[in-house]
Formats: structure tokens, C-alpha cells, sequence
């Protein structure tokens, strides 16, 4: 039979596909043409206000010079007493909104041609033409005079003032004052200083002016996404990280996750392995579940798009910002998603463009990558040295361990020394382009974007092909309605790696031949005589590659009862479908070896995931108090269905995996199915008070209900509070101008986590074949029991912050420091054999506290040459606190060690690392007779024999050490000079210990069929008897046991990035750059196999054990950006 994706979700994304593109066309031709480009700005642009709010005169005029580019000059105390304006939800004329304010102040405005917009008093002035015809008579050279001063009146010395397009210049004096002669009449005049935004003035028929400079960090009055909403970042109380889509672009990373390690503070990230498919694991501050889920929900321009969502569907390009929530009171809003973290990512949209343009973007990268740091091997002559000392050591006549001379050597000819790692490694090659529409008219906005990836990984025959095309518009249909949607669809062909990385590194010996006399694959080892895989005919003739195709939708309708109160609903839709084909031909080697024919499996994994929100908000500005009020309902439906089909002895190779009918072993063919649903349903509620801007209150609560509680325990409340303190709006505060921010905060709230899979409680069987009367018949065996009276995982947590800035917040520091305690754990509980494997109970606790640190400078800001720096710092304790009365709970035990090896432990961070001690070698026969362990030789590896038993086994072992860093972090700078700009980005992780589980193979010398690393070399040989590194042979055919001697300090700074961007100018273009950027460049660790940041299983708890992993790449891009 031929089974392929399901024609009916084939025919739905086509149909989608077009008609989202002939939307795009119709939006894009339609708004192409409704854009007047020559009206510019004018005194008839709209003013957004997004709540209703008291400003000062300061902040108007900066709200319209951030949503017009007016520029404004006035002397500073022509509004030093002038009352607060409110202003209200909704739209305004620029122009009205100015009479309005400046009318009752008996002030008036005067509009410049640059858009410079003059406030002063309403009285009648000399004429422009007078004072022009003035000028000419005195025919002398024309002098301006002013004085600049800050948005508090205060006088700024040294400020620099310049006309522009010449290199006349002055600076103002200690009172703030200048005096320059000017070269032309009609002259622009450019301030600037340091910590405030730079102005250009038009001098027209002034001899005199006065400046205020807005300062230049605005980062209070940034707009940081909250969920469900937006706030000032100045009217905070949670703790929220933020990261700049622009900070991460043009990096050569498919996805970002693996862009954001060491940039949010409190965001740990580790990937499985280098390969184009991996998904690394994210952990926002700790881990605080055992059996449920400890990964952060995913929220995608306000779809929740689940835990599991693949970023890899997202174009990194297409990114405008990144929030991280981490404390109860951002997180509560999510209730029951929230224990894990919250990652908001909004993409972009037009209204960053400029009002009546449309923009075409082109952006275009090249990136070769290579292998970095890849463990290294020891070569043919040296291996075959190893195993022939190895092969000749017998205890001898004192019984402390001899070479005996007259044993043949194990290998008696020259080694072909294959190079098996460069035989399957290659440079690899990233070409990413993108195709970017957007436009902005008074009304409506619109963002398209195009994104071609494609990859070519270090490995032959993996990498990874992508197309996405996203689409996000938004259109105020009149004062009160608006509406908009967001579409992103992405559609993958990942080719996945087809070779036994494990084998490769382990077992892929330079002592096997590649190819056999005859020309085709060899598929024995040479050692044990047994078939075995051969890695290049893995990657020459495997088949593996899956397909993926992935919608995201969200739209949107809002519209305003009153001014103060507005509704919002949205129905989001999330359609993946994933099918990977394998097919094993009768050319590997292996199969050959063991007369087994072609094989073929087809594995299949559709999901729907429907999401209706509908929010009403009400925001309100009393004198000095200001209320901001949020309900809503939402529902979401998430459906998961699989199949799997599997055909073995296809004679040739030509259908493979196209007619899974032509196995020629039906007994050996297999299919199966399943299908799982989950619901949720929930009621929120957010309250936001502030009082005069320096008192703030939050409070937050969710109710959540979930389909996979039984009945009784569906439901549960998740509550949080969160409160700051503006202390730099006290008035005490106002004479201390260094310091222009300080903030004091805290929050406490509850999150949960459901940790249940569905239909947990019903109890679930497994199919079982068993004999009866000697006839093979099926039965279903009893898996686990039925869980009642389950109830959620609950987190409990305390947040306490500080923020302040100094200098116009020139400088800032954030400080949090948090305490988590995940009570009610969800945990399998073995059960005897008669009644089911386990029995999900809630029994455990675990607590995560920790401190953030995030600091941002603006070191040097001058006309020319700017350089910033910003450091993040993290650290996290985790311990488990009870298991529910069990002394532990074993995880794995890799790298064929005898003994337990990682393990969760009450009073220990998850996991721990067990292992006995490592003491070196036996250096004397006296050694070996005082510890009594039998089989010792000279040379052999020695441990601490805990109990004396003179047996070294898991009763020897003690906890000695854990893969959770002491702290992490990162630091950023950015350097600009002129029209160059150099970025560059650290991460690092300190104090935190790695599993080498390759050690038990290739340090110790199990056997001829493994690798040998090259430390092996200073082994303890007769002529080098202080070597701890144990003799050749004397672990031949044992399993050591985990020893301290297999974890190592994987403490590490890496360079993450760096990007070198040169702006050109082209003519006929609006801008223009090109660009160099390099990820991991280089290294600094202790480490010595592979790289610190993988981990052997994933998203699992058993973090921090490195084996063979699909090697990390350093990587090299050179590209360009044109907007025309």
C-alpha cells in the first residue's frame, strides 16, 4: 500500500495558500495605491493614544514626535506650571490635539517647513519677510545664539551644536549658552549630547534659540508585551525580560531559541546536538517538574501556540520582539501553561513604516559552517599499540599483573587507519533569503514577508530546506472597529541524520576497513567478526528525511463602546502535519552481513489546535489615579493523531518506502495508530492601579479547566498580586539628578502545571502476545492504573526586584531575586506487577530561588561613534525537596558503566550525578592487597571502597556533582562609528559538572571494538608508573563502574556572535548595508569532548550527559540588506 499525508489537509493548505495570496495582492495593490507619498506629514496626521492617561506637556509633544517626527522647541519655563492633560483612549489630529493643550495656556505653535514645530506665546511677532529683508541690508555674516538646556530646564555644558554639511561648529559654555557664526542662511543646526537624542534644527528668521533636549534612553516609556496587553515599561510590577527581534537578525540560526542563551536574564538554553533539526531545551529559572512539563508555552502574536510549537516555522527576520515572563504576576494570567515560563514573540508590522510608504525589502545571507570542536580519536599505529598490550596482559606469576610476550598480538599488520569522521563531515553551506513588502496609510497597515532557507549540514546527506511566507495586517475601519489577522505558514523538508553518531564515534575503529576487496561496503568488524553498520553507506544509501507543514493564524476585532472601555475577540487556528519516510535498502552492509532484505517505515503526526480569546478592557485616569481592567474567556481545543507503518523484505530497492505492499515478509510488517485530545477552558482577570505614576498594584487571577482531570478536579483558581514603588517620581527625589530612575517591586503569586496525560483516569493496557495451548495469541496486558482524586501541580512564587538608572538613565541595573516551590508533584508510583506498571500520584516538592542581574551603559555617545554594553547574570539553586517517601528515582545510566549514574534525589538539584571516587592506579602491590578489591593489577584503576567489601559497586557511590551552573550569563557591546557598526555577544556558564559517558569506552579500554581518545597515550605503562590513567588491558571485557573520573568541569565562555555592518549609499534605494556575521567562533572550557552546551537526551531531566552527539558548527555569513 502507498501511504502518504492525508489528501484532505493536502487540498486545505493549497486552498489556503491561495487565497492568502490572492488577500496579499488585493491589500497590498490596494494599499499601494491609496498611499500618496507627497502628502508627508502633515497637521492632519492621527494621534494614537492607546489608554487614557494625564501627560504633561513633555510627554505630548514626545508621543507626536514619536508618531510624526514633529520635532519641538519651546522654552522650558513656558510649561514649568502648567497643569497635566488628560488624554483619552482613541485618535486625535495632531493639530487638534496642540490647540487643545496650548489654547488654555495661552500658547500658540508655529510649523516650520522641517517639521520643526516652534511653541510659544501667543503674541504677534516680527514677520518672517521682515526680518529676511533685514538681514540682506546688513550684508554681514549671520550669527545664531541660543542656549540648550534638559527637559527640566536644567543647562547642559558642553553639548555640541553643528551645521550640518559643514564642519563649523561650536559647544555650549558651563551656563549652556553658544554663540555661532553661521556659513549659510537658511542653515540646520545639529545638537547633541550625551544621554539625550540628537535634534537638527532649521534656522530661519531666528537670532536666538532655546533647546530642550528629550533625553535619549527611553526605555521607561518602552511598550512591553504583558499577555493579553501591553504597559509602559515604568509601570511595570513584574518581572519581565525583553529582547530586540533586531538583535537577532541575520544571525545564521533557523530558529531562534538557540539565539536567546545568555541575552534574558534567568533563560538557560542547551542543545541536544548541532544538527539542523534540533530543538534545544529551555529552562526559565529551573526546573520545577518531574513527570509534567518543564518547558516554557510559546505565545505567538497572542496564539498560544503550545509547548511543544517548533520555532523553526518562524523566520528569525520576521521577529520584532521577545518577552520572557518569569514571575507570578506575569505568569498568572496564563494559569496552568505558566509554571514552565512564558516566551512572548511578536512579529512585525507595518507601522514602523512611514505614513503613505510602501517599503520593499531584500535581505540575502551566504553562511559556510565547520565542525567545532570535535572529539579527536587516536590513529591506526597507535590504537593497534593500545590493544596489542592490552591483548598480552595476564596477572603472572606475582598475580599483580605482567605482560606476557609470548601471546600473539591482537593485531600482527598495518591498520588502514580510516578516517571514518572525515569520510562523513563536510563544510556546510546556509543560504537565506528573504522578501519583505510593508506599508503604513493613516488607517491601515500591512507586513509580507518571503523566506527561503536552505542548508546543507556538516554532515553528508542531513540538512534542512525551508519556505515561509507570513502576512500581518491591521485596518482601524473607523474610530471605534478595528480589525487585523496574522498569518504564517512554513513548509520544511529536513533531511535527518542517517548515521549511528554513537557508532561512529565509539565503534568505528581506524582498525575497519570502509570498503571491502571487492569494492562494495564492508559491514564486519574486525575484532569480533560481528555485522555492524557502516557509516558512509549510511549516508550514501539510507533513506530519512521528514516533511512538515505548518499554519499559524490569529484574528483579530476590536472595538470601543466608549473611550474607556473596548472589546477584543480572536479565533486563532494551528494546523501541523509531519511525515517521515526511512527506508533501509539491501545494500548496507549490515543487512547484507545478516541476509536481511529492504525496509521501510512511514511515520505520521497531524495536530489541530483551535483557539477562541474574547477579552474586555476598561482603562480609566481619575486626577491622580489611573485604573486599567481586564476579563475574558477563553477556550481552546487541541487534537493529536499518529500512525505508523512499517514493511520488511523488499527484494530491490526501487518503490522504498512508496509501497509499503511489496514487503515480502508480511509477519514482520507492523502498523499503528492513536489519538489524544485535550481541552481547556478558562475565565482571567487583570487589575491595574496606579497612583500619580508612583504607586503601583496588580493583581491577577485565571481559572482554568482541563479535560484531563477526572470530574471534580477539573477546575482550580491561579491567583497572583503584584505591587512597585516609583521612588524617582517621590519628591524628595527630584534634586538628585544622577539617579533618573528608581523602582522597588515584588509580586506572589500560584501557576500550575497539569503534568497528566490524557485519559489518565482511565486505566491503560498495551498490546501482548503470549503463548496458550503453545498457540502465539495477542492480549493486552495491564500498563498503568487509573489515577483518581489527581489535582494540579502547583508553583508557588515570591519576586522581589530593583530597578534604577543614573544619568538619564545612561547607565541602568535590574536586580531580581526569586523563590519557587512546586508543591503536589505528579509522579509514577511503581505498583506490583499484578496491578499495572505505575500509578500516577501527586508526592513530591521541589524549590528553585535564585538572582538576576541585568545591566545596560551607553559608555560613549558622540555624533560620530557610539558604544554600548549590555551584561546578564543568572543563578539558580534547584533542590528536590520529597519524593512522596522514595529515597530516589533513577534516570539513566549511560556509556556502558556498571551502577546507577543520574538520578533525582531528595535534598539534591535534579539531576544528580553518582558515581564512586576515583583514586588514580594501583602504584604498588601493597595498594592492591591493603583494598582487598579483587582482579587489581598494577596499573588498574583504583577507587575508594566506601564499605569495605572489597567488591566496587553502587553501595560505593556517592553524589559527586550535578549539570547546573553556579551562574550563567552574557554581555553584549555594540560599537558605531560613522556607518560602521560592530557587534559582538559572550555567553558563558560557570561551575556546572558534564558526564563524559564516552569514558567507560575510550579512557578505560573495554574492548578492541571501541575508540580510544587520545589521553590514553600517558597510560600507565612499566616506564611510566605515576600515570593515573589506567594500563591497556586492565578493564579488558569489564564494566567500570561510574566514577568521579567520568565528570569534568563544564564551565566555558564561547563568543556566540559577532556581525561587522557597513551602511552604503546606493542611489535609488532608501538604505542599504552589507554585512559579516560568525557564530561560535571560538571557545574557552575545560571541557575535552565536543561541546559543553549539548546534552544527550533532550528536554529530559537527565540534562548534562555528553556522549556522541551530532557536532556543533562554527559559522561564517556574509550578506547584504537593500530597502528600496
Amino acid at each position: 500500500m502507498i501511504l502518504n499525508q492525508n489528501p484532505k489537509h493536502i487540498l486545505l493548505i493549497k486552498k489556503l495558500l491561495k487565497l492568502t495570496m490572492r488577500t496579499f495582492i488585493f491589500l497590498f495593490c490596494s494599499l499601494a495605491f491609496s498611499f500618496n507619498p507627497e502628502n508627508g506629514f502633515s497637521q492632519d496626521a492621527i494621534i494614537q493614544i492607546e489608554s487614557t492617561k494625564m501627560l504633561n506637556g513633555k510627554q505630548i509633544f514626545k508621543l507626536i514626535n514619536q508618531q510624526t517626527d514633529y520635532k519641538f522647541i519651546y522654552r522650558s519655563n513656558l510649561l514649568k506650571d502648567a497643569p497635566k492633560f488628560q488624554m483619552n483612549q482613541g485618535e486625535i489630529k495632531a493639530d487638534e490635539l496642540l490647540k487643545a493643550y496650548l489654547g488654555p495656556l495661552k500658547l500658540t505653535y508655529e510649523l516650520s517647513e522641517n517639521n520643526t514645530v516652534i511653541v510659544k506665546k501667543d503674541l504677534s511677532i516680527k514677520s518672517r519677510v521682515q526680518v529676511s529683508q533685514e538681514a540682506e541690508e546688513d550684508d554681514i555674516q549671520r550669527t545664531i545664539s541660543g542656549s540648550i538646556f534638559d527637559s527640566d530646564g536644567v543647562p547642559l555644558p558642553g553639548a555640541s551644536i553643528i551645521e550640518v554639511g559643514t564642519g563649523n561648529g561650536t559647544s555650549t559654555d558651563f551656563d549652556g549658552n553658544f554663540s555661532l557664526s553661521l556659513e549659510n542662511d537658511e542653515a540646520e543646526l545639529e545638537i547633541s549630547f550625551v544621554g539625550f537624542e540628537n535634534q537638527v534644527i532649521a534656522i530661519t528668521d531666528q537670532d536666538n534659540i532655546n533647546i530642550t533636549l528629550i533625553p535619549e534612553d527611553s526605555s521607561l516609556d518602552e511598550i512591553v508585551i504583558t499577555g493579553y496587553g501591553t504597559s509602559l515599561k515604568k509601570e511595570l510590577v513584574s518581572s519581565i525580560a525583553q529582547v530586540k527581534g533586531a538583535d537577532l537578525a541575520n544571525q545564521p540560526a533557523s530558529s531562534v531559541n538557540g539565539l536567546l542563551q545568555g541575552r534574558a536574564a534567568g533563560l538557560e538554553i542547551t542543545s541536544p546536538n548541532g544538527s539542523p533539526e534540533a530543538t534545544p531545551t529551555i529552562r526559565i529559572r529551573g526546573l520545577s517538574s518531574i513527570q509534567g512539563n518543564n518547558d516554557p508555552l510559546f505565545v505567538i502574536d497572542g496564539f498560544i501556540a503550545g509547548t511543544d510549537f517548533n520555532l523553526q516555522n518562524i523566520n528569525v527576520n520576521d521577529i520584532r520582539s521577545i518577552e520572557v515572563l518569569k514571575d507570578a504576576s506575569a505568569l498568572a494570567i496564563y494559569g496552568t501553561r505558566g509554571a514552565a515560563g512564558v516566551i512572548l514573540i511578536e512579529t512585525k508590522n507595518g507601522k514602523s513604516s512611514k505614513e503613505g510608504e510602501n517599503n520593499i525589502s531584500i535581505n540575502h545571507y551566504t553562511s559556510f559552517s565547520r565542525t567545532a570542536n570535535q572529539p579527536e580519536f587516536l590513529g591506526g599505529d597507535e590504537f593497534a599499540d593500545y590493544w596489542n598490550e592490552a591483548e598480552t596482559l595476564v596477572f603472572g606469576a606475582s598475580g599483580y599483573g605482567e605482560n606476557d610476550s609470548s601471546i600473539a598480538p591482537l593485531f600482527d599488520y598495518t591498520l588502514p587507519d580510516s578516517d571514518w569522521l572525515g569520510l562523513v563531515t563536510r563544510d556546510g553551506l546556509i543560504n537565506n533569503t528573504d522578501l519583505t513588502l510593508s506599508g503604513n496609510a493613516k488607517k491601515s497597515n500591512y507586513y509580507i514577508s518571503l523566506n527561503r532557507w536552505s542548508e546543507q549540514g556538516i554532515i553528508e546527506s542531513s540538512g534542512m530546506d525551508r519556505y515561509a511566507l507570513r502576512a500581518n495586517f491591521d485596518s482601524n475601519i473607523n474610530e471605534k472597529f478595528r480589525v487585523g489577522f496574522r498569518v504564517n505558514i512554513s513548509d520544511r523538508k529536513t533531511e535527518n541524520q542517517k548515521i549511528g553518531w554513537g557508532d561512529l564515534q565509539n565503534k568505528s575503529t581506524p582498525a575497519r576497513e570502509v570498503y571491502n576487496p571487492d569494492g562494495t561496503y564492508n559491514g564486519v568488524d574486525p575484532v569480533s567478526g560481528s555485522p555492524t553498520r557502516n557509516s558512509l553507506a549510511d549516508v550514501n544509501e539510507r533513506v530519512d528525511h521528514t516533511y512538515s507543514t505548518n499554519l499559524l493564524t490569529n484574528s483579530y476585532l476590536e472595538y470601543d463602546i466608549t473611550p474607556e472601555l473596548s472589546i477584543r475577540s480572536t479565533i486563532g487556528l494551528g494546523l501541523d502535519f509531519r511525515k517521515r519516510n526511512q527506508y533501509y535498502p539491501t545494500i548496507l552492509p549490515d543487512r547484507v552481513a545478516q541476509g536481511r532484505l529492504g525496509e521501510a517505515n512511514i511515520f505520521s503526526r497531524n495536530s489541530k489546535d483551535v483557539l477562541n480569546e474574547n477579552t474586555i478592557n476598561f482603562s480609566k485616569a481619575f486626577g491622580d489615579h489611573s485604573l486599567k481592567v481586564l476579563a475574558g474567556y477563553t477556550v481552546q481545543k487541541t487534537t493529536f493523531e499518529t500512525s505508523t507503518a512499517g514493511a520488511y523484505g523488499f527484494v530491490n530497492d526501487v518503490v522504498s518506502f512508496n509501497s509499503l505492499s511489496l514487503g515480502s515478509d508480511p509477519s514482520q510488517n507492523s502498523v499503528g495508530s492513536s489519538y489524544s485530545q485535550r481541552t481547556f477552558e478558562s475565565i482571567l482577570g487583570r487589575i491595574n492601579y496606579s497612583y500619580q505614576g508612583k504607586y503601583l498594584l496588580t493583581l491577577v487571577a485565571r481559572r482554568d479547566g482541563s479535560s484531563v482531570f477526572e470530574q471534580g478536579n477539573k477546575y482550580a483558581v491561579f491567583p497572583s498580586a503584584g505591587v512597585a514603588w516609583n521612588v524617582s517620581e517621590e519628591d524628595f527625589m527630584q534634586n538628585m539628578d544622577y539617579i533618573s530612575n528608581l523602582k522597588l517591586r515584588a509580586s506572589y503569586g500560584i501557576v500550575g502545571e497539569q503534568g497528566v496525560p490524557p485519559y489518565n483516569s482511565l486505566s491503560r493496557y498495551n498490546p501482548y502476545v503470549t503463548y496458550l495451548n503453545n498457540i502465539v495469541r495477542s492480549a493486552v496486558l495491564l500498563e498503568d492504573l487509573a489515577s483518581s482524586n489527581l489535582s494540579w501541580e502547583t508553583t508557588y512564587q515570591t519576586d522581589i526586584g530593583l530597578e534604577i538608572g543614573f544619568l538619564n538613565n545612561r547607565y541602568s541595573l535590574e536586580v531580581d531575586y526569586y523563590n519557587k516551590r512546586t508543591e503536589d508533584l505528579l509522579l509514577n508510583k511503581p505498583l506490583p506487577g499484578t496491578a499495572g506498571e505505575t500509578r500516577l500520584e501527586n508526592i513530591g516538592e521541589i524549590e528553585n530561588k535564585g538572582f538576576e542581574i541585568s545591566i545596560n551603559s551607553l559608555n560613549i555617545d558622540k555624533p560620530d561613534f557610539t558604544w554600548s554594553t549590555a551584561l546578564t547574570i543568572s543563578a539558580n539553586k534547584n533542590e528536590v525537596l520529597t519524593l512522596g517517601g522514595e529515597d530516589f528515582i533513577n534516570l539513566s545510566s549511560p556509556g556502558q558503566a556498571s551502577g546507577p549514574s543520574v538520578r533525582i534525589i531528595p535534598g539534591q538539584p535534579i539531576p544528580a550525578f553518582l558515581g564512586a571516587t576515583y583514586l588514580g592506579t594501583y602504584k604498588t602491590p601493597a595498594e592492591i592487597d591493603a583494598d582487598g578489591v579483587v582482579g587489581s593489577v598494577l596499573g588498574g584503576p583504583r577507587y575508594i571502597d566506601e564499605n569495605g567489601d572489597g567488591a566496587i559497586n553502587e553501595l560505593d557511590f556517592n553524589v559527586v556533582g550535578n549539570p547546573n551552573p553556579d551562574f550563567y550569563g552574557g554581555i553584549r557591546n555594540t560599537i558605531t562609528y560613522k556607518d560602521f557598526t560592530l557587534d559582538f555577544f559572550f555567553n558563558g556558564s560557570v561551575g556546572l559538572e558534564l558526564m563524559n559517558s564516552a569514558y567507560h569506552l575510550s579512557y578505560f579500554g573495554r574492548d578492541a571494538r571501541s575508540n580510544l581518545l587520545p589521553i590514553v597515550r600517558d597510560r600507565w605503562t612499566t616506564s611510566n608508573q605515576t600515570s593515573d590513567i589506567p594500563r591497556a588491558g586492565s578493564s579488558f571485557g569489564n564494566y567500570q563502574p561510574r566514577s568521579t573520573v567520568s565528570y569534568q568541569d563544564g564551565s566555558f565562555v564561547r563568543l556566540k556572535n559577532i556581525t561587522l555592518r557597513y551602511n552604503v549609499d546606493i542611489p535609488g534605494t532608501k538604505s542599504a548595508n552589507i554585512y559579516l556575521s560568525a557564530n561560535n567562533l571560538f571557545l574557552i572550557t575545560g571541557w575535552e569532548y565536543g561541546d559543553p552546551e549539548v546534552s544527550n537526551y533532550g528536554s529530559g531531566l537527565n540534562q548534562g550527559v555528553v556522549s556522541a552527539n551530532y557536532p556543533y558548527n562554527s559559522t561564517v555569513a556574509l550578506g547584504f540588506n537593500i530597502s528600496l
